[in-house]
């Protein structure tokens, strides 16, 4: 009621206020929703410390309250992945989209499962709903995802429209990058090989990502590309002292 109202309105208006607050729900009273919520977030602390049983007990109860709060149905799913009940673990995955069939969370936590899976192609289908959502805050993980998964049907052309995507997003992802450069430099795009290699190098410099043993000999190949002696020797000094297993297969390639 607004302060301005006189003190008589206000006696006046008391008795059926009151009258109309019996029986209304209280403000101060937890939703079953919120109650859900609450038990899965602390299924979920129980889960990062390593406590399964923990975790599985109190998302029993979460579904208890709200047997629809399909984020509860995810964490079960991936509870039963780390213990590889994967029937299981599919099962909890595919009541979460049931819940809500556009939640692109649900469907790259369940394209990520497919993947581990190496199913593939039912992977890159979940994998591209995740992606359809463009207020998904993780949508360039589920885009850096996709590619990982059409790379493995061997679809490059899918596969770096879905690493540039997820580029373009912001997504710092060093495997993007250098599977871009990469193939931009089988493809005979130097220049625009180079330029991914560049933003990759940015990311090792301000350390949010580190050599592999494919960065390395990608390295390697476009130094020997540009004419650029000194960085080819650079590079294999690093991929001898960081990688000698796939420095001595290198050596090999080339001989």
């Amino acid at each position: 009621m607004q302060m301005i109202m006189r003190y008589v309105l206000l006696i006046a208006m008391s008795v059926s206020l009151t009258a109309c607050a019996i029986g209304a729900p209280d403000p101060n009273e937890i939703s079953a929703a919120e109650k859900a919520k609450k038990h899965t977030d602390v299924a979920i602390s129980y889960y990062q410390q390593g406590d399964n049983v923990g975790a599985r007990l109190w998302l029993q109860k979460a579904l208890e309250y709200d047997k629809s709060y399909g984020r509860a149905y995810v964490v079960l799913g991936s509870i039963f992945q780390s213990e590889q009940e994967t029937q299981l673990a599919q099962k909890y995955f595919k009541k979460a989209i049931k819940t809500d069939p556009d939640s692109a969370m649900f469907h790259n936590n369940y394209g990520a499962f497919l993947y581990s899976q190496q199913q593939y192609e039912q992977a890159c289908v979940e994998l591209e709903m995740a992606t359809k959502d463009p207020f998904y805050n993780r949508r360039a993980a589920a885009l850096e995802n996709l590619g990982r998964c059409y790379q493995q049907l061997e679809d490059a052309v899918q596969a770096d429209k879905a690493f540039q995507r997820s580029v373009n997003l912001g997504g710092k992802s060093a495997f993007a990058l250098i599977n871009l450069s990469k193939n931009l430099l089988a493809a005979g795009e130097t220049f625009k090989s180079n330029a991914k290699y560049s933003e990759f190098l940015q990311l090792v410099t301000e350390n949010q990502a580190h050599h592999t043993a494919d960065s390395l000999v990608l390295g390697i190949d476009l130094a020997r590309k540009n004419g650029n002696t000194s960085e080819v020797v650079t590079y294999l000094l690093l991929l001898e002292n960081l990688f000698p297993n796939n420095y001595k297969e290198y050596k090999e390639s080339v001989q």
